[in-house]
């Protein structure tokens, strides 16, 4: 069995606020946070980047420690490629005033719904949820959020997901090493690179991806960007397109549109992610055991020096929460 429910009804937002909410006390398996907003652009598609850019950083803390944490952007690829779960929105017509909709998913279990993989209970006022609003809304406004929750009253959890995120800014290219955690088990990391290859710019700001445990190559000794990026799909969920598809259009309204050929898809939202899975089939075989790590890093051969965001989603036994 599990419950439903509403954990903030429909509350309005004010960009650069950080308001906090309690959560329910069972067993939880995922909460799902929709902001509700009207489109500030007129006859254009509003870009699907100010829509995830308004979250700047969702937290779930557990007496102050971090269960969950992510941008919004992050959370949109988290719940994409570790729990297949693709958000469809509401009204994405592209006109002014439009009221539209979106919700991200903050997962407590690879698998939504499971029992055994799921958040374990508290007492109330020990689980919280902090949203981070960004200081200003692009082509936005009118912005309000409601947060749901489904609750496992009769779970008894054996394990919970836990997904943080680290910026690293590298000094020089070539190889740089980001520590991963130690302790528990890693099912994934999920990176972001700033710079991926445009029109005649090979230039990519992870160029390639090597996993170095107790000072030795393990697992993934070296995988290029192209391989892993176009690899997310086949093992997670379908890519799908969430940018401007243009066909002819005759209103003089929608004149930017006017094409007579075919579709043109544009790059994935997540065009800039990659994933590192570990545990690929859900059964435990491959998942990158810790407990006996020294030392464990994820080596990072950089093209440039611009940001890169390191996201190691942990399989955490309730038992060492």
């Amino acid at each position: 069995m599990f419950t439903h429910s509403v954990v903030v009804p429909n509350e309005s937002v004010t960009a650069n606020t950080s308001p906090s909410y309690d959560l329910p006390v069972s067993p939880l398996s995922h909460l799902l946070v929709t902001v509700k907003f009207a489109q500030n652009v007129a006859d254009t598609q509003l870009s699907f980047a100010n829509i995830v850019a308004m979250i700047s950083k969702l937290e779930v803390l557990y007496k102050g420690s971090g269960v969950f944490s992510t941008n919004g952007l992050d959370m949109l690829a988290v719940g994409l490629l570790v729990c297949d779960f693709e958000s469809w929105g509401v009204n994405a017509v592209g006109d002014d005033n439009e009221l539209r909709s979106f919700t991200f998913l903050v997962p407590f279990g690879r698998q939504l719904y499971s029992p055994v993989e799921c958040y374990p209970s508290t007492s109330r006022g020990e689980l919280v949820i902090q949203i981070t609003w960004a200081s200003s809304f692009t082509e936005i406004d009118g912005v309000s959020l409601h947060v749901e929750s489904v609750e496992l009253p009769d779970a008894h959890p054996e394990r919970f997901l836990k997904v943080t995120s680290s910026a690293v800014t590298p000094t020089k290219t070539g190889d740089f090493d980001v520590e991963l955690p130690i302790g528990n088990q890693i099912s994934d990391v999920v990176l972001w690179g700033t710079t991926i290859p445009l029109v005649d710019a090979a230039t990519t700001t992870i160029l390639e991806v090597e996993v170095r445990k107790n000072n030795s190559e393990f697992m993934y000794s070296r995988t290029y960007f192209e391989t892993l990026h176009n690899m997310m799909g086949r093992l997670r969920a379908a890519p799908g397109y969430w940018a401007n598809h243009v066909h002819q259009l005759d209103a003089a309204a929608w004149a930017q549109y006017m094409d007579s050929g075919g579709v043109k898809p544009s790059n994935h939202i997540l065009s800039n992610h990659l994933l590192v899975p570990f545990d690929v089939r859900r059964d435990g075989v491959h998942i990158l055991r810790t407990d006996d790590a020294k030392d464990l890093n994820i080596r990072i051969n950089a093209g440039d020096l611009n940001p890169v965001r390191v996201i190691p989603c942990e399989v955490v036994a309730v038992s060492a929460r």
